[in-house]
């Protein structure tokens, strides 16, 4: 605010409102022409002029202030004056007729005192000085009170010269926001061609231990101070350790900062910011951290950080004196350390593409695979040692052949370069060759690469050896047809059980006809027993096609082997192989994966009857059993009159892959697989033979004995004293199947029986008359359409938890890891399709026995 105390009046706030511009002489222009109405006077005019010419000659602040105010007291006659600027460190200060203890007020406020306060104590002052007349005028740039321009005179001042004094304060502001700006503008200049000097000092050399000491050295000549050191972050330990200082009286290497205390460094670190302290004895950040400068009174703390990581920090030390640090000094620093950031992450970069050039070289040369780089035309550049090895020769020697030369395919010597393809699409091509120069079937792999400009440069070759792969593939094709073949039966033998249930089911209520003749009561035992016949087929290669977890469960070694028979007996005997059994009555049952014994057992007679096939065309199998309880084990010896195995090939029979047999014909993984499984149960398998006496297998099986609370899934049958009939006197039965006939069946099956039968084609009917009847027993198919047997008798626990205690579930497929464990799980008894009718009294029997218990 403008003042004017004593007799003097005040003057408008307005036109003490200076414009920050560039041009002295437009603004001197603009300000003389809004105030020519108030400026009338030869000497205001004068001033006006004196003022507008120092401001063009004056280069710096001090003088043009100091020339400013002389002028204004001679030209207007006025006794006394003084200019105090508040934005200097300390502000800045000139007077000129004032008495000594307006002097010291000036000099004693601070750049924290307010311009009012200052004002009020100048008018005091004036007042006790005896100047009657005064005027106060702030200097203002771009807004802002930047200081106070005051004159006082013993008499008032007329009007006229308190407008030209608001035009000089006008004149005045501008002017000192200009000199600073250019003075900015020059120091800013003299920074970034002291920091180019340093980029380029910097980048002059990429070795890592050269540019840390240029960076101490270059940050104390940039900053002006006395010491510069410079500490690295260590990410593993956590810690900012010393790597480098101008101070040569101190080891900064033993300097140490933990990041996790407190000091001024870590906190520049932390808080991506330049610390300045003017004052180090004041700050308990530097007292605490093992780094301690002796001397040091002042100091900077410059953290070094870039988009990726934080490095370190750049400790600027100054022993001279406590002072503060300006803002170009800070300014410096924080330039400096940005430079260093960037040229110390570009060492590192450096140092790293080294060691990766090393490592890729080495890397290159280690590579089991071959591999050449070629030029556009085709010839080698590079190779490494893999493919000079496989040319029997050094890599020098490969380079500038052609790759036609290198990666010629049999039965072709004048090919075309392999790289064409690839540089004429510019993409990846992968073919397979047989190489007899390299030794072998390899794919080839061929890829275009490009220089820096990203411009065609030639191709990558690769050769891999797949001749191994190659034969496994072949082998494997006839694995993967088995699998096939594997999951095709399972789903016929599957499907045959549901009509086989029919068949054996009406051949068996037929029989109990007393109104037929003797000759088709046998035929009808015979349809029975056919039926059996190929219930045990169809179960065989249910069990053997299906696949599922490893399972070991209490298991009979003769059954097993007797179940594997029944699978190949019919083509051993039209091939006129002879096969005798010596099961042993009393073998001892074992803990054992039924389903792994049988395809060992299936694995080792398969390769004796093609054996003895090959041999003269028919031949004998002989399969004994028999314990050895002395060594705790079940030999099983799986004999053939065949060719016999040489003495070479019987240390390798079990080798994966091997098979002297012809491609396609055998995988070599038999024996292999076999060999696993019974090491798994901790068993034995070998072969002795000599060449036309025929060979034999040897498989021990441990014995293993069940454990105690293992119970069998049916339990025994209920005393012979309970007669069936008067146990179902008076139930109702629930029948539950998709197929009609087997519910046909069950119909004609419970007719012989004083009980009631219903029955429902799916499960939604079943339960609509679960609701409506009282159900002693319900019998349902496990799988159906719509609602299967197990979401029923979910249904069942839910809505009839009572019920659900006697359900018997009827399946075709017995082996399925997951019926089996729902089974088990809730302990529900069930009918294997294709089932007897004694098998379905024993069942029920079993199930309404419970009841009555």
């Amino acid at each position: 605010m403008l003042l004017a105390l004593g007799s003097a009046t005040a003057i408008p706030e307005g036109a003490a409102a200076g414009l920050l511009c560039l041009g002295f002489g437009l603004f001197a222009a603009a300000t003389a022409s809004s105030a020519r109405g108030a400026i009338k006077g030869d000497r205001e005019l004068q001033l006006v002029r004196k003022i507008s010419a120092l401001i063009h000659h004056s280069s710096d602040v001090a003088s043009l202030l100091a020339a400013a105010l002389e002028e204004t007291i001679a030209l207007i006659g006025s006794r006394a004056g003084c200019i105090w600027l508040a934005t200097e460190h300390p502000p800045f200060v000139v007077s000129r007729g004032l008495p000594p203890e307006a002097a010291a007020v000036l000099q004693a406020c601070s750049t924290e005192d307010e311009v009012s306060d200052l004002q009020s104590a100048l008018s005091r002052t004036f007042e006790a000085a005896r100047l009657g007349s005064y005027a106060l005028i702030p200097l203002q740039s771009a807004g802002k009170t930047i200081g106070v321009f005051g004159v006082a005179a013993e008499t008032e001042m007329p009007r006229p010269r308190q407008a030209v004094l608001e035009t000089v304060a006008d004149l005045l502001g501008v002017a000192v926001a200009n000199l600073r700006l250019k003075d900015s503008a020059h120091k800013l200049s003299e920074d970034l061609i002291a920091l180019q000097e340093v980029n380029k000092i910097f980048s002059q050399s990429p070795n890592l231990e050269e540019i840390i000491h240029r960076i101490v050295v270059e940050g104390k000549r940039l900053v002006q101070t006395s010491h510069c050191h410079l500490l690295l972050v260590d990410d593993r330990a956590e810690v900012l350790v010393g790597v480098a200082s101008t101070r040569t009286d101190a080891d900064i290497k033993a300097a140490r900062i933990l990041l996790s205390e407190s000091s001024v460094a870590v906190s520049a670190l932390l808080e991506k910011r330049v610390i300045a302290v003017d004052d180090l004895g004041r700050d308990e950040r530097w007292s605490r951290p093992a780094l301690v400068f002796t001397g040091a009174r002042a100091a900077i703390a410059a953290p070094l950080i870039t988009k990726e990581q934080s490095l370190g920090v750049l400790i600027f030390t100054d022993n001279r004196r406590e002072r503060p640090f300006t803002a170009e000094e800070i300014l410096r620093a924080d330039a400096l350390a940005h430079q260093a950031a960037i040229a110390l992450q570009n060492a590192n970069l450096f140092q790293v593409v080294l060691r990766s050039q090393k490592e890729w070289e080495t890397t290159f040369d280690a590579m089991q695979d071959c591999v050449s780089v070629h030029d556009v035309q085709g010839r080698v550049l590079r190779a490494n040692v893999a493919l000079a090895r496989r040319l029997r020769t050094s890599p020098r020697h490969v380079i500038g052949k052609y790759c036609a030369d290198v990666y010629g395919s049999a039965g072709s010597s004048s090919i075309p370069c392999r790289h064409t393809r690839s540089l004429q699409f510019e993409a990846l091509s992968v073919e397979e060759l047989e190489i007899p120069d390299m030794g072998g079937s390899f794919q080839v792999a061929v890829s275009p690469w490009y220089d820096k400009n990203n411009r065609l440069a030639g191709s990558i070759h690769v050769a891999k050896d797949i001749s191994n792969e190659k034969l496994l593939r072949q082998q494997l094709i006839q694995s993967e047809k088995l699998s096939a073949i594997g999951e095709l039966i399972s789903g016929i033998a599957h499907e045959l059980n549901n009509p086989l249930t029919g068949v054996m089911g009406y051949s068996q209520l037929l029989q109990l006809r007393k109104d037929l003749d003797d000759r088709a009561r046998e035929s009808l035992l015979k349809i029975n027993n056919l039926a059996l016949r190929c219930q045990k087929i169809v179960q065989n290669l249910l069990s053997f096609a299906r696949k599922q977890k490893p399972e070991r469960t209490w298991s009979d070694v003769n059954e097993i082997l007797g179940r594997t028979v029944e699978l190949r007996s019919y083509e051993m005997q039209v091939n006129n192989i002879i096969i005798e059994q010596r099961l042993d009555p009393t073998l001892p049952k074992t803990v054992a994966d039924a389903h792994q014994l049988q395809q060992v057992f299936l694995n080792v007679i398969t390769n004796a009857e093609q054996a003895m096939l090959e041999h003269r065309a028919e031949g004998r199998l002989v399969i004994r059993t028999r314990a050895e309880r002395a060594k705790g084990c079940i030999v099983v010896e799986i004999i053939d009159d065949g060719p016999g195995i040489p003495e070479a090939h019987l240390n390798k029979i079990f080798d994966p892959f091997f098979t002297t047999k012809e491609v396609g014909k055998g995988t070599g993984l038999g024996l292999s697989l076999s060999y696993g499984i019974i090491k798994e149960h901790g068993g034995n398998i070998y072969a002795r033979s000599r060449v036309d006496e025929g060979a034999t297998f040897v498989i021990e099986i441990p014995i293993v004995a069940r454990m105690d609370d293992e119970t069998p899934m049916i339990p025994e049958k209920t005393p012979e004293e309970i007669h069936f009939e008067n146990l179902v006197r008076g139930k109702r039965i629930l029948v539950v199947d998709d197929e009609k006939y087997i519910l046909d069946f069950f119909v004609e099956v419970f007719q012989l029986f004083p009980l009631q039968v219903d029955t429902a084609g799916n499960g939604h009917d079943a339960r609509q008359k679960i609701r409506a009847t009282d159900y002693d027993l319900i019998i349902t198919d496990f799988k159906m359409p719509q609602m299967s047997g197990r979401e029923l008798f979910e249904w069942i626990q839910t809505d009839r938890p009572a019920l659900a205690r006697r359900i018997i579930f009827i399946t075709g497929d017995t082996v399925n890891t997951e019926t089996r464990s729902f089974l088990e799980q809730h302990r529900k008894r069930y009918l294997a399709k294709p089932f007897k009718i004694d098998e379905v009294k024993e069942i029920i029997q079993l199930a309404l026995g419970e009841e009555t218990v």
